[in-house]
């Protein structure tokens, strides 16, 4: 079967292009650049007319986009979470029952609506591409998070919530039209509770297309069975209560956020 080409990135830099290439190559995607050679030989041509294109088979595309987003958000999401004062250390009992040295307390996040646009904007960036017509935000972190990436992406909203122990769509929301949906969530580990949406989702005949996260801290280590995009990939070790070494250690324990989120 012949290979279809897409260009999934444009630069008016050979340097630039060149980065980005290898970045794809070093994740096991093969890639291709159209018109550098043309564009290293013919100096000076205007770059709104010309650029060097990144291109990638379409089986690959939607990871590609996903490694080329991510290297240029990390950065950029590190800062912010910097900046807004939401890494903190110490010891943590997560909302998954484990324990931690660390928690990234995304209401700090939230507090600044600048700050939050900017993250839904990098999310919708990660989520364009794929063909779905609502986002899903389970409550409470991803309502924001969701409405606003609905917003950019000019899809459908929706979310969810825990009724009596189980993961459930919000009442009132009309599902006729609901087809294929993207979920999205603010910080993740184990993916306990994306788990549940998704598994409600199914349940309503609805086809869950990817889920997408501001900042997997669990190494990327989990499988949701479809494409999982994210802005910051962390591996912050997470231990069991019998094994958490801070116990050990007799460091008091905190218990921060308050929801029933499965992380």
């Amino acid at each position: 079967m012949e290979t279809t080409l897409v260009t999934i990135a444009q630069f008016d830099d050979n340097f630039e292009a060149d980065l980005a290439k290898a970045l794809l190559e070093d994740n096991g995607i093969n890639a291709w650049l159209k018109n550098a050679i043309t564009y290293s030989m013919v100096p000076g041509i205007a770059p709104e007319r010309f650029y060097i294109e990144l291109q990638v088979s379409s089986e690959d595309e939607i990871l590609a986009r996903d490694i080329l987003s991510s290297q240029r958000s990390s950065s950029e999401i590190r800062d912010i979470l910097v900046a807004e004062q939401a890494i903190l250390e110490g010891h943590f009992q997560l909302t998954s029952g484990k324990h931690s040295n660390m928690y990234i307390e995304k209401i700090r996040l939230f507090q600044n609506p600048a700050a939050t646009l900017r993250i839904c904007e990098l999310l919708a960036e990660l989520l364009e591409p794929l063909d779905y017509d609502t986002v899903v935000g389970p409550a409470y972190g991803g309502i924001v998070l969701a409405f606003e990436v609905a917003r950019i992406n000019e899809a459908n909203f929706l979310f969810t919530q825990r009724k009596d122990e189980k993961m459930t769509i919000r009442e009132g929301f009309d599902l006729s039209q609901v087809k294929k949906a993207v979920i999205v969530e603010d910080i993740l580990t184990t993916g306990g509770s994306v788990k549940e949406v998704i598994a409600c989702l199914e349940d309503n005949g609805i086809e869950v297309v990817a889920v997408a996260a501001i900042v997997d801290r669990g190494g990327g280590r989990v499988d949701f069975g479809c494409p999982f995009l994210k802005l910051l990939e962390l591996d912050i070790p997470a231990w069991e209560a019998e094994d958490c070494e801070l116990c050990r250690e007799g460091i008091v324990l905190s218990k921060p956020g308050s929801s029933d989120k499965k992380i």
